[in-house]
C-alpha cells in the first residue's frame, strides 16, 4: 500500500460512510423521467430529475478495507419496544438505556422507558415545536447524543430560514434552548438530507440534501448535497470545520442527492445511503473528499461502459450497491455491525442486509418485510439491531400500534 492510500484509509478510518441515494421522489413520491444533465435548474418546490452517484477527488481515494466472515443473516425473532409514534424519524440510545425519538411533523422528542414515550420539555422542546417546518418531507429529522457527553444533544430540523444543526443541553426530561451549529443549509419540500451521526473520531457528520437543485451538489462552496464533518463538542468551535477535512471547509464529501443514512463498520469504514431520482437508489462507501456524481450520475447509470461497482472513474466514485428500480427500497436510515450493513426501505417497505467482504459489498438481502415503511436501523451500545417504522407521515398504510420502534433478534450465520 503506498504512504497516499495509508492516508487516505487513516482519514477515512476517522469518519466513513456509505452513502446510500435516497432519491426523495423514489422515496416517497412517484417516480418520474430521469434526466442526466448536470446543469438542471429547478424551484426550491420541484423534484430534480437525476439521482446521485459516487466520485472521488483524485485516483488515489481508496476506500479502506472490510473483511468479513458471515455467510447469512436471518430475522430470528421482533418484538415491539414501542407502538403509537407519530410520524417517527430517528432514534438514540441514551447511557441510561432509554432511547431518544424525533417525531417528524409535531417537531418533537420522546423519551421511550419500557414501551412508554414521554415527550421531552422545557425551553428546548417548545423552541423545536414552533420553529420546525414539516412541509413535504421537511421537518424534525436526525438526532445524535455527544459521546462522552450524554447531557449534550444534537438535532437536525428543517425551519424557516433553511436547515439547521441545533445543541441543546439535557437534563432529565428537559431541553435547554437550542444554539445553532450550523444555518442556512438549503430547505426544500423534499430532498433535505437530514441524518446526522458522530464518527469513531468524535466529529459530527451531517448529511444534506440538494434542496431539490441538483447543481448544487456539484458546488462544494454550498452545504447542500453534502457530507459534513464539523466540530461538535458544545463550546465555541461548534459548527466548524474538522481537522483535516480534505478541502479545509467543512465538506467531508460531495456530489450527493440525498443522503439520509450514516454509519461505520466496526473497522472505520463509513458508509452512506442515497436516494435515487428514479431509476437506482446507492449504497456508498464514503472517502473524505469523494465526488459521488449527483446529478450526472444515478447509481452505475451513466458510468462509462465497463465501470464495475465501487469504481473510480474520472474523477466520480460509483456506490458499492445499488437498486432498481428506486420503488425497490428507496433506502433511509442504516447500521452497521460487524455482520454487514442494514437499510431501511421506504418504498421498498423491507430492511436490508448488504453483506461486507474485503472491502466488497454483497447483493442487498431482504431480511424483514411485514412491518411497512422503515425509516431507520440503529443499534444499542450491545449492537443489537432496531428498525422504526414510517407508517403515519400520510405516506404508509398504518397498522394498529403504528408507528413502532421495533426490536429485531438476528441469527448471523458464519
Amino acid at each position: 500500500m503506498t504512504p497516499g492510500l495509508t492516508t487516505q484509509r487513516r482519514l477515512a478510518a476517522a469518519a466513513v460512510g456509505i452513502a446510500l441515494n435516497v432519491a426523495g421522489c423514489g422515496a416517497d413520491a412517484p417516480a418520474g423521467p430521469s434526466s442526466l444533465s448536470p446543469t438542471t435548474t429547478l424551484g426550491a418546490d420541484a423534484e430534480p430529475q437525476v439521482s446521485a452517484g459516487s466520485g472521488a477527488p483524485a485516483d488515489t481515494a481508496a476506500p479502506p478495507d472490510v473483511t468479513g466472515n458471515v455467510t447469512g443473516v436471518a430475522v430470528s425473532e421482533t418484538t415491539d419496544v414501542a407502538t403509537g409514534l407519530a410520524a417517527p424519524w430517528d432514534a438514540v440510545f441514551a447511557a441510561d438505556g432509554s432511547i431518544l425519538v424525533t417525531e417528524r411533523d409535531a417537531g418533537r422528542i420522546v423519551r421511550v422507558v419500557d414501551g412508554e414515550a414521554t415527550p421531552l420539555g422545557g425551553p428546548g422542546a417548545r423552541a423545536l415545536a414552533s420553529a420546525v417546518d414539516a412541509t413535504g418531507e421537511a421537518g424534525l429529522l436526525g438526532i445524535a447524543l455527544h459521546p462522552d457527553d450524554p447531557s449534550l444533544l444534537y438535532v437536525y430540523l428543517t425551519r424557516g430560514d433553511g436547515n439547521a444543526v441545533v445543541s441543546m443541553g439535557l437534563d432529565g426530561d428537559s431541553l435547554t434552548e437550542p444554539v445553532d451549529v450550523i444555518a442556512g443549509i438549503p430547505k426544500a419540500r423534499n430532498h433535505d438530507g437530514g441524518r446526522i451521526a458522530f464518527g469513531p473520531d468524535g466529529f459530527l457528520y451531517v448529511a444534506t440534501g440538494d434542496a431539490a437543485q441538483p447543481q448544487l451538489a456539484q458546488d462544494r462552496d454550498s452545504l447542500a448535497g453534502k457530507i459534513l464533518r464539523v466540530v461538535a463538542d458544545g463550546g465555541s468551535a461548534d459548527g466548524d470545520a474538522a481537522p483535516d477535512n480534505p478541502f479545509g471547509t467543512r465538506v467531508w464529501s460531495w456530489g450527493h442527492r440525498n443522503v439520509q443514512g450514516l454509519a461505520w463498520l466496526p473497522d472505520g469504514t463509513m458508509v452512506a445511503s442515497e436516494f435515487g431520482q428514479s431509476d437506482a437508489d446507492e449504497l456508498n462507501v464514503i472517502v473524505p473528499g469523494a465526488n459521488y456524481g449527483w446529478p450526472t450520475v444515478e447509481g452505475l447509470i451513466g458510468a462509462p461502459d465497463g465501470t464495475a461497482l465501487g469504481e473510480t472513474v474520472d474523477g466520480l466514485t460509483y456506490p458499492v450497491a445499488e437498486w432498481r428500480p428506486t420503488s425497490a427500497a428507496s433506502p433511509s436510515g442504516i447500521a452497521a455491525t460487524e455482520a454487514g450493513v442494514f437499510v431501511a426501505a421506504l418504498r421498498g417497505e423491507a430492511l436490508f442486509w448488504v453483506p461486507m467482504d474485503a472491502g466488497e459489498a454483497g447483493e442487498p438481502v431482504v431480511i424483514l418485510d411485514d412491518i411497512g415503511r422503515v425509516r431507520a436501523a440503529v443499534t444499542d451500545s450491545e449492537g443489537t439491531l432496531y428498525a422504526l417504522t414510517n407508517n403515519t407521515d400520510g405516506r404508509g398504510s398504518p397498522d394498529a400500534g403504528d408507528d413502532r420502534l421495533v426490536r429485531i433478534d438476528l441469527d448471523v450465520q458464519r
